[in-house]
C-alpha cells in the first residue's frame, strides 16, 4: 500500500520536476524525503516514551537533527522505595538512592552521584 502510494506521488512529482528540467532524475532523493516526512511525527511521539533505549534516542535525535544534550524528565519528589537498577533482580535491594541524571535508583553499594553509564557517556 505505501508503495503503490510511493509511486503514485512519485509520477506527479515528477510531472512537476520534469516541466521545470527533463533530464534530472529524483526518485531516490524523493523517496528519502517521503519517508523521512511520513515517519516524523512518529519519531517525535517516541522520543516522549521514558523507557526508550539510549541508542534508539540517539538515532532519532540525529535523523530528526535535534539537540542531542536534552535534559532527561523531571525525577518525581516521592519518597517511594525502588528496586536498585544494577543489582540481580533476586537480590530485591529496595533503595530511596536515585542517579541525579536518569533517575535510576541505586542501592548504597552502587550509591554515587550519577550511576555508571551516565558518567561513561559525559
Amino acid at each position: 500500500m505505501i508503495n503503490i502510494s510511493f509511486v503514485n506521488a512519485h509520477e506527479k512529482y515528477m510531472c512537476i520536476i520534469w516541466l521545470r528540467n527533463p533530464n534530472r532524475h529524483y526518485r531516490e532523493k524523493f523517496a528519502i524525503k517521503l519517508s523521512e516526512d511520513l515517519l516524523a511525527p512518529w519519531m517525535k511521539k517516541r522520543l516522549n516514551v521514558p523507557t526508550l533505549p539510549r541508542s534508539t534516542r540517539t538515532i532519532i535525535r540525529e535523523l530528526m537533527k535535534l539537540d542531542l544534550n536534552i535534559q532527561p524528565p523531571k525525577k518525581s519528589d516521592s519518597k517511594k522505595r525502588k528496586n536498585c537498577s544494577f543489582c540481580p533482580y533476586k537480590l530485591c535491594r529496595m533503595t530511596r538512592n536515585f542517579c541525579q541524571t536518569c533517575s535510576r535508583a541505586m542501592c548504597g553499594e552502587h550509591h554515587a552521584n550519577l550511576s555508571k553509564d551516565c558518567f561513561e557517556n559525559k
